[in-house]
């Protein structure tokens, strides 16, 4: 038997072994070597890390492009003027396991990933928008193919090390003189210094210019009509709000055919659908119309 440590090498080196695979072996190797920081990054690797983003290995690291998510015009690019801002927040590590990171490859068709960015981080950046919107980054996943064999080479280098100082494992198990080789291996996964939390994000201002230029017309609103016509019958509304949505429809729409619409009367209109379709509780519908809603209303008055 040639041993599991040359075994493990030889699954790194073979791309036909999954990578899910190949850090369960290694797994078993660490385990049986009681290398503990082993372990730990490859129980976090097939698991899913769930420590802060900054103190994730570096190979996961993704960069992308930001964007930003309009209800009328769907994913539109996010500028910021500030390129020391910008190139932080297109740099983002990616904690997902192995077999979810794999999986994302093998259903993803359109060769993009977009990634949500944490809580706080979304927070301030929906605060200094005039319009506030969704952020994301944009990935090609063709970079998870880049961590996954990155990660691989983490292991493939690891193994080597282990051979280099006799160890291999032979017959499932390593003597004892094994186990003290197998401390000496210098094995050390790099991380980056710093951390989003004391960035220059905290330092921006509702005057910078994070925010997205973009202005409502009259033809916005005519396609947030159309939706919302499609979409009444799918609210369950009782007939009195149906009724006033409809009506209020029709004030949307005499207004739009006019000459000269009145912004007063489209603001007022718009605002009285937002109260009917903020009653509609739990339906997916009716958060999409909010959304489109709180667009519209805020640059039409």
């Amino acid at each position: 038997m040639s041993g599991l440590v040359l075994e493990l090498q030889r699954d790194a080196l073979n791309n036909s072994v999954d990578t899910s695979s190949l850090l369960r072996k290694a797994l078993v190797v660490s385990k049986k070597l009681g290398i503990k920081n082993v372990e730990n990054w490859l129980n976090q690797e097939l698991n899913g890390y769930t420590d802060s983003e900054d103190s994730l290995p570096i190979y996961r690291e993704l960069h992308g492009t930001l964007k930003v998510h309009n209800p009328m015009r769907g994913l539109i690019p996010f500028n910021i003027a500030n390129p020391s801002l910008t190139y932080e927040l297109s740099h983002r590590r990616i904690p997902h396991s192995i077999a979810e990171l794999e999986s994302i490859i093998k259903s993803n068709d359109s060769g993009k990933l977009m990634m949500n960015y944490p809580p706080d981080i979304r927070n301030r950046l929906m605060e200094v928008m005039k319009l506030p919107m969704e952020p994301f980054l944009e990935v090609g996943t063709s970079q998870i193919v880049a961590v996954i064999g990155s990660l691989r080479n983490e292991v493939l280098n690891w193994a080597l090390e282990l051979e280099q100082k006799g160890v291999k494992g032979e017959g499932m198990t390593f003597s004892n003189n094994e186990k003290q080789a197998a401390e000496n291996v210098t094995y050390k996964i790099t991380n980056n210094i710093g951390s989003m939390q004391n960035s220059q994000l905290q330092q921006v201002s509702d005057n910078s210019q994070q925010s997205m230029d973009f202005e409502v017309n009259n033809t916005h609103i005519a396609e947030f009509v159309e939706i919302l016509k499609s979409s009444i019958s799918q609210l369950n509304l009782n007939e009195s709000d149906t009724d006033e949505l409809n009506a209020e429809v029709a004030t949307l729409e005499h207004q739009l055919a006019s000459p000269k619409p009145k912004r007063v009367i489209l603001s007022e209109s718009l605002k009285s659908v937002r109260n009917i379709v903020e009653g509609v509780t739990g339906s997916i519908i009716a958060t999409g119309l909010l959304a489109q809603l709180g667009v519209l209303i805020g640059n039409v008055s």
